[in-house]
């Protein structure tokens, strides 16, 4: 169990670096193309800024997946590349379709994944949110 803990402690501060890297770069990014974006057609840059945020969130999501999956692989829980990367993705989204499981000896480590799937989709939402209040503004409710 101690295993599973330290080496998923591990993955899991590996994926929070590797997505807080994407989120800086992505920061440093709009910072970059603020002013741009609050020249003229403020509408259609906002929408291009955010899918170019979602794709490259989404680039650190893949990342994050594909060293959970080497992982897996790597433990020799899977025989394939392929079936590891199919159960990093259905265990990081917490999709979990049971349809493929981890031995015994490595269910902690399986859930470890969740946990850390958990913790990057919540940066990326938190980010995202800040990110639509900094292009398009707080809006106020008027009573």
């Amino acid at each position: 169990m101690l295993i599973q803990l330290a080496l998923g402690a591990a993955i899991i501060t590996l994926t929070v670096i590797v997505q807080v890297v994407i989120l800086g770069v992505l920061a440093t990014f709009f910072g970059s193309v603020k002013r741009w974006v609050n020249i003229g057609h403020k509408m259609v840059k906002n929408v291009i800024v955010m899918v170019i945020s979602v794709l490259w969130l989404v680039l650190g999501i893949t990342i994050n997946t594909w060293i959970w999956a080497v992982s897996f692989y790597l433990i020799g829980e899977f025989e394939t590349i392929e079936k590891a990367l199919y159960f990093a993705i259905t265990t990081f989204t917490t999709l979990g379709y049971g349809d493929i499981l981890l031995s015994e000896q490595w269910r902690i480590f399986g859930s470890l994944s969740a946990v850390n799937g958990l913790i990057v989709f919540g940066l990326n939402t938190a980010f995202l949110v800040e990110l639509m209040i900094a292009t398009w503004g707080k809006t106020r409710n008027k009573v």
